[in-house]
């Protein structure tokens, strides 16, 4: 008679069966483990905070290997169920506050950005982290101000 299971066998088996219910009993927290990446869009402008002007953030930003100040005047995650002010309240004990990373053509347009251009930057942030993953990088029109009667 053939015998399929030898103690061999049957050790491996059972060597297999306990890796097996390790990774599934490991996989909850695996997955815990692996951060969440937010991504964000912040608009606002370069340059200190201004008279008459209300920033959601006071940030400096390192891009290209400058800091630049930039006033956060409206902000949000467009991905996840985390609030623009709680990242911002993570990175505000830093200096600077993100560190851009990217493509240097955008970069450029956030380093070399006058005082009081205004921006809109798009970028992937993950808890833990000061880096932003810069994916866009858009002038915008300056601010108008409604007539005074």
């Amino acid at each position: 008679m053939l015998r399929l299971w030898n103690s061999k066998t049957m050790k491996r088996v059972a060597q297999l069966a306990a890796a097996v219910a390790t990774i599934t009993c490991l996989l909850p927290g695996v997955a815990h483990a692996v951060a969440r990446v937010y991504l964000l869009r912040m608009d606002g402008y370069v340059g200190q905070h201004a008279e008459g002007h209300r920033a959601m953030a006071d940030l400096v930003l390192r891009a290209s290997g400058k800091d630049v100040p930039f006033q956060v005047t409206s902000a949000r995650v467009l991905s996840g169920q985390m609030h623009a002010g709680t990242v911002f309240s993570r990175v505000r004990p830093y200096r600077p506050n993100f560190i851009l990373r990217g493509d240097r053509t955008l970069l450029g347009k956030v380093a070399h950005a006058a005082p009081g251009k205004r921006l809109r930057i798009d970028g992937h942030w993950r808890p833990g982290s000061r880096d932003l993953m810069v994916s866009s990088v858009e002038t915008r029109p300056p601010a108008h101000r409604t007539a005074e009667r």
